[in-house]
This record gives C-alpha cells, sequence and structure tokens, in this order.
C-alpha cells in the first residue's frame, strides 16, 4: 500500500511486459485448442463405436434372414426335383424329354455352322463381322485381329514398283488388281519366317539390313528434295537465269552464192541498178537449197550460222546489202530483210528441266556433305596390271637397252632430218 500526503491509501498497478502477455495468450490458445481436439477424437470414438454396434447388428439380421430364404428356395427347389425325378419315368416325362434332347441337339449344330460361317468373305469380300468404319484409310483385311489399312497396301505396292509414280490407290483398284492378297501373303510369310526364327541367320540379316537401309535412304533423299525443291526456289533459279535464256536477236535474210569475188561484184552492181534480188538468186546462186526460193535462208540467229556468216547479216539494217565476204561454200551478197528481238523462254517450257537440275545437284550435295562428314574411305582392289615393286626386266618386254643405245643415234637422226 501507497500512502498519500493526504492520508489517502491506494495499490499501486501492476505492469506485465507485452511479452509475457503474448506468451500467456498462446499458451492458453494452445491448450484450448488441444482440449477440442481430445474431445472431437473421443466423440468421433464413440459414434464410430455406436455406428460399428449398429452396422453390426444390421449384417446379423440380413444374414439370418438370407439363410432363411435361402433355406425356404432348398426345400421348394426339392421338392421340384423330387417331383421331377418321380415323372421323368412316366410316358409323358420321357417323350418330352427326348424333345428337348433332339431340340438342344438341332441348336447346338445350327450354332456351331454359324461360328464356322462367320470367319469367311465371299466373292465381293463382304463378311458377317464388318470391320471398323475409317472414311481416312479404308480397311481392307484383316489378319489375326489385326485389321490392314489402305495406305499399307499402297506403301507395300509402291516399294514393290505396282504403282506408277503419282498414281493414287482406291480400294477397288486394291482388289482389283489383286494386290491386298499379295500383301496378305506377305504378310503370312514373313510372320512364319520370324516364327522359324530366320531372321537370325547372317545371310538373311544382310539382306533385311539392306531393304531397310535403301527404305531409310530414299526417305531421307526425298524429304531433303522436297525442302530444296519448292516453288520458291525453282522460280528464283528461272529469274537468276533469265538473260541466258534469251536466245538474242533474230534476223530474216536472202543470200546469192557465187563462185569469185568478182562474180560478186558483178551482182552487187546489177542489184545496185535495180535488178530484182530474187531473180539474180534463181539464176546465178550456186547455192541449190535457197536458190529456187529466191535466196531466202528465212530467221536465224548468231548461234545457228558461222560466225564470218553472222558477223556480216547482224551488221547491216534491213532492206540493205552487206558486202561480198567469202566462206568455204564461196562469195556471199547478204540482204536483210527485217530483224527482231527474242524474248526469254517461257517459265512452263523449263520448269521441269529446273526442278531436275535442282533435285540432282540436292542429291549430289547432300550425298558429298555425309561422306566428307563421316570420313569415307574407298579400298578398290588393284588392277591384274598394278606395278609390281620389282623393276621390270626390260629385255623380257623386247627391250634391249645396248641395242636401242645403238639405234639411238640414227633415230635421232632421221627424226632431226624429218
Amino acid at each position: 500500500m501507497i500512502e498519500t500526503p493526504d492520508g489517502k491509501q491506494f495499490k499501486p498497478e501492476q505492469r506485465i511486459k507485452p511479452a509475457l502477455a503474448l506468451l500467456r495468450l498462446v499458451s492458453q490458445g494452445f491448450w484450448i485448442a488441444l482440449r477440442a481436439l481430445g474431445k472431437f477424437c473421443i466423440t468421433t470414438w464413440r459414434v464410430a463405436a455406436a455406428l460399428d454396434s449398429a452396422l453390426w447388428r444390421l449384417t446379423k439380421l440380413m444374414a439370418n434372414r438370407l439363410m432363411v430364404w435361402l433355406g425356404y428356395v432348398g426345400q421348394l427347389a426339392l421338392i421340384a426335383f423330387r417331383g421331377l425325378i418321380a415323372w421323368l419315368p412316366t410316358r409323358t416325362g420321357r417323350a418330352y424329354s427326348a424333345m428337348m434332347g433332339a431340340l438342344l441337339l438341332v441348336l447346338g449344330l445350327w450354332m456351331i455352322d454359324v461360328l464356322r460361317a462367320v470367319p469367311s468373305l465371299d466373292n465381293a469380300g463382304s463378311s458377317a463381322l464388318r470391320p471398323p468404319v475409317d472414311d481416312a484409310d479404308p480397311i481392307l483385311a484383316r489378319i489375326e485381329g489385326r485389321y490392314v489399312h489402305l495406305s499399307e497396301i499402297e506403301a507395300a505396292a509402291r516399294a514393290g514398283g505396282f504403282l506408277r509414280p503419282g498414281e493414287k490407290l482406291t480400294p477397288q483398284t486394291a482388289f482389283d488388281r489383286n494386290l491386298v492378297e499379295s500383301y496378305v501373303e506377305q504378310r503370312l510369310l514373313a510372320r512364319a519366317a520370324l516364327n522359324e526364327g530366320m531372321q537370325r541367320r547372317p545371310s538373311v540379316a544382310r539382306r533385311v539390313n539392306a531393304a531397310r537401309d535403301r527404305v531409310l535412304a530414299a526417305a531421307y533423299m526425298d524429304a531433303q528434295v522436297k525442302k530444296a525443291v519448292t516453288p520458291e526456289a525453282v522460280e528464283r533459279l528461272y529469274n537468276s537465269q533469265a538473260d541466258v535464256t534469251r536466245v538474242g536477236d533474230e534476223v530474216k535474210a536472202r543470200h546469192i552464192v557465187v563462185q569469185t569475188q568478182e562474180e560478186a561484184n558483178e551482182v552487187v552492181a546489177l542489184l545496185k541498178g535495180g535488178a530484182e534480188f530474187a531473180t539474180l538468186a534463181r539464176e546465178r546462186s550456186i547455192d541449190r537449197a535457197t536458190a529456187p526460193l529466191g535466196g531466202e535462208v528465212g530467221w536465224f540467229n548468231r548461234s545457228m550460222m558461222t560466225p564470218i556468216f553472222a558477223n556480216a547479216a547482224f551488221s547491216v539494217a534491213p532492206g540493205e546489202l552487206t558486202a561480198p565476204f567469202e566462206t568455204e561454200f564461196g562469195w556471199h551478197i547478204v540482204e536483210v530483210l527485217d530483224r527482231r528481238s527474242t524474248s526469254a523462254v517461257p517459265f512452263s517450257q523449263v520448269r521441269s528441266s529446273i526442278e531436275n537440275f535442282l533435285r540432282m545437284r540436292t542429291i549430289d550435295s547432300s550425298l558429298r556433305a555425309l561422306e566428307e562428314e563421316s570420313q569415307v574411305v574407298y579400298f578398290r582392289p588393284q588392277s591384274d596390271e598394278a606395278i609390281s615393286d620389282d623393276p621390270p626386266d626390260l629385255k623380257d618386254n623386247g627391250f634391249d637397252l645396248e641395242e636401242n643405245a645403238d639405234r639411238a643415234p640414227d633415230d635421232q637422226g632421221e627424226n632431226g632430218g624429218n
């Protein structure tokens, strides 16, 4: 107690630290939760015990009732069986037994016949058991529960060379050409070989590996070609080589061929004097192929004629005469009738050639890259004429050093004389 100067007394307030208060609050909460959990467990246990007792009593009651019912059913069955045994020896019972036995025999034979006829197919390929409908890849056969699709038949036929490139196989065509039967027979034979263990024979294993490598190689090259030979790549190569596809200008001309330069000068003088070119060509040209046509050669470009003839014809304008020039056929006087420029070869005409070029270039580059990457080395057999390590015997080959040494100066002299 504390007394104040005026004589009042009071009890001082006790201050509790916050940490201690928090600890006390947590402990109280923990004990409350623990007590609640304990009460919940005890209550649950009591409820479960009560339910278990009730369920056990219900189970025993149902079992007793079931046994009673089974007893009643057994008594009724026994009574019926006794009545049947007593009834069968009678005339009616024997007739009934014979009739039912005959009926069961007929039904059994009919079921056996139906079961034997189920797997058989008619001429149209229909069966009592129809396969599932697959519009994307129709089913054409079944081998021990495994369905065979049209795509499998087509792949086997294409690998065997029975389909042309780009040909599409249909179910009707597959049956008409016996491709389905051939595929099934091949599968059956292959399975029989596997059952015999033939795949473990070295000769068979080598052939299987070779066929496997061939299929994989073809698939790899097809993928590489599809990536390289695209419409964009074909058009790009065509555009880059457009100048090469142009054959240049063409001219239409006619000429007169004579034997000497004097005759050529005389023909030029006559033409300049007003003579008709076609008439002179028919009368004086020694080129019997063009003379009856008035000397006309037709349309041509530089690559179609000899360089001398082409240079002369392309050096003058239409309607003018060239100066006389000589070739191996004689002296020519050429008149240019017309001239035109040519366009590039149409893309549609060279598209297939460009695709083949890209395809072959892709195959070659792919093979070279794979060979370099894999460091391929070839061991070719030596030929019969391989050079041996020992020096050759020149005398055995009909070559005598001394004799040829004596004859060498004469030969050199003769060659020098020549």
